[in-house]
Formats: structure tokens, C-alpha cells, sequence
């Protein structure tokens, strides 16, 4: 006979454990707070071991817990996926990510593939956002650009953007001999339209002022904005994490005394609302973990 506990304390540790918040574990497995806070509580007392430190902030692993997360997890993964398979239900497994189309194109495409070496069997499909995306509800994992204020302490996100200046190298010498201003006053913006206005956001905190007898050119995003900049067409403010690519190419510089700091983030918000024997969480756990990786980073 086998010496388990109660399968709702295995599943309410893992969940607990994925989140660090019985909050978000209750949500994923549609019971209260308590009931998770009971389960968890009834579970320890089983091991006679504390599983999770709680503190005032959020809950963290103990040193028990950090060992015996791994086997919970691989042995419910496998559960269910058995589960599934006699059962013989045609489940999609396609996980779908909803994300700003700049995001997909400047930062998560060059990434991707460490991911698909690692679980080639994984359909991903990404859902290009502009502003906003109408179907971000049916989409299995969402990035979305929040206020750090906005944010819990658990949400993985990437560090705070600064806003770039930025242009083709041949246009960076005007700025090296006449002041920014002026050269903005003679010279194309290409503005990126969208709900944070980052031009407006950045001559605010340097007191530029953005009229101009240059028309500006006005696109619905920043990849498609650098790339115009890229082309010579202009000066762009974009988010340093999408500007990342084109500076390390040498295709666009930054005027760094023009650097402007916001509390602006990409967030990868909420967990993925599925089995947990579907890709979709390996997919939100990679991220979070490049997510993760790259705030330690900086």
C-alpha cells in the first residue's frame, strides 16, 4: 500500500508553489483562499516538514518544499496526461501567446528558438497585438506593457523601459554640433501612436518641444518605427528593450544624454488556464524564467 496524501494538499502545494500566492493557486483550481491555505496546512502536517515560508509580502519556499516541488509536479503531469489519454479527448495543445507586435518582433522572436530546441513538438502560435488585442482573452499566455505600480509582486516582467532616442548613424553628428532641439525643430519624428505616448512622455521630462514645419510620420508601432529610422527617414523614442536589436546591429544609435527612465514594463500576466499537463505551461514557465533572467541582469 502506498503512502500518499490526500491528492487536493498535492495539487494545492504544486499550484501554491507555481504562483508563491494561495490567492492565485485558489483561482486556478476555482476554490477559495482558505481552501487552499487549509489543504496546504493539512499537507504539512502529513510530512510533519513546513513546505512554504509565509511571510507578510507572499509566501516562499522552504528548503522542503524547494525538494519535493520537482516529483509533486512530474507526478501530477503524468497523472493527468495518462488521465487524458484513456480518456481519448481531442484536446488543442496549441498554445497560443497574445503580445504587442513589437514585442514578438524584436524580442521574443530572437529567443524563441532556445525554447523550440529544447520542446520541438510545442505548436505555438502568436497573436500580434497593436495597442491592444480584441482576442487576448482566448489567448493562452498574454504579455502586456503595465505601470510597475499595477503590479503584484509574483508577476514576472522585464526591467522598467527607458525611452531612446534614436536615429541612423548619419544623422547622430547634428546632434554633436547644434542642441537637440534644434535639430528636432529640422528633422522628421516618426511618432508612435498608442496608449502611453512615449514622445509626449519623453519632451515632457526634458522640456523639448515637439512643434515642427517637418511633418511627422505616424505609425501604430515601434517596430515598425525603428525600422523607418533604420531606412534614414527619422528620429524615433522607443522602449530600450525593442531598440536593443538595431543598436547591437549598429542600424540605429541612441543619443544617451537623451535617455529618459519610466516605470513602464513588459508583464507577463496571469498563468495559463489550462490541464497541467498542457504546453502551455512550459511555454509561461520559459518566459518567466527569460523574464526572470533578464530583470537579474540589469
Amino acid at each position: 500500500m502506498r503512502n500518499l496524501p490526500p491528492l487536493s494538499g498535492l495539487e494545492a502545494f504544486e499550484a501554491a508553489a507555481r504562483h508563491l500566492s494561495f490567492t492565485e493557486a485558489a483561482k486556478e483550481l476555482n476554490c477559495t483562499q482558505a481552501a487552499i491555505s487549509q489543504r496546504v496546512r493539512a499537507l504539512e502536517s502529513y510530512l510533519s516538514r513546513q513546505l512554504f515560508v509565509r511571510r507578510r509580502n507572499g509566501l516562499q519556499l522552504s528548503e522542503v518544499g524547494e525538494a519535493y516541488l520537482p516529483g509533486v509536479a512530474e507526478a501530477l503531469n503524468l497523472a493527468a496526461a495518462a488521465t487524458e489519454g484513456l480518456r481519448g479527448k481531442n484536446v488543442p495543445r496549441t498554445v497560443t501567446v497574445s503580445a504587442p507586435v513589437s514585442f514578438l518582433n524584436l524580442w521574443l522572436a530572437a529567443r524563441l528558438s532556445g525554447f523550440l530546441s529544447g520542446n520541438p513538438n510545442v505548436p505555438i502560435r502568436l497573436n500580434s497585438a497593436i495597442w491592444t488585442d480584441p482576442n487576448a482573452e482566448l489567448a493562452d499566455i498574454v504579455v502586456e506593457v503595465h505601470d510597475i505600480s499595477e503590479l503584484d509582486s509574483h508577476t514576472p516582467h522585464l526591467p522598467t523601459e527607458s525611452l531612446e532616442l534614436v536615429c541612423a548613424p548619419a544623422f547622430i553628428e547634428q546632434l554633436s554640433t547644434t542642441t537637440l532641439q534644434n535639430v528636432l525643430n529640422a528633422s522628421r519624428k516618426i511618432l508612435i501612436q498608442g496608449r502611453h505616448s512615449v514622445w509626449e512622455r519623453w519632451a515632457a521630462e526634458l522640456g523639448i518641444n515637439l512643434d515642427s514645419n517637418v511633418p511627422a510620420m505616424k505609425v501604430d508601432n515601434s517596430a515598425t518605427a525603428l525600422e523607418a529610422a533604420a531606412q534614414n527617414l527619422g528620429f524615433v523614442v522607443a522602449y530600450s528593450s525593442y531598440c536593443q536589436p538595431y543598436l547591437k546591429s549598429g542600424r540605429l544609435v541612441s543619443w544617451s544624454k537623451a535617455t529618459v527612465k519610466t516605470t513602464l514594463c513588459l508583464a507577463l500576466t496571469g498563468s495559463p488556464d489550462k490541464p497541467l499537463w498542457h504546453p502551455a505551461h512550459k511555454v509561461f514557465d520559459w518566459l518567466k524564467h527569460e523574464f526572470q533572467k533578464e530583470a537579474s541582469a540589469t
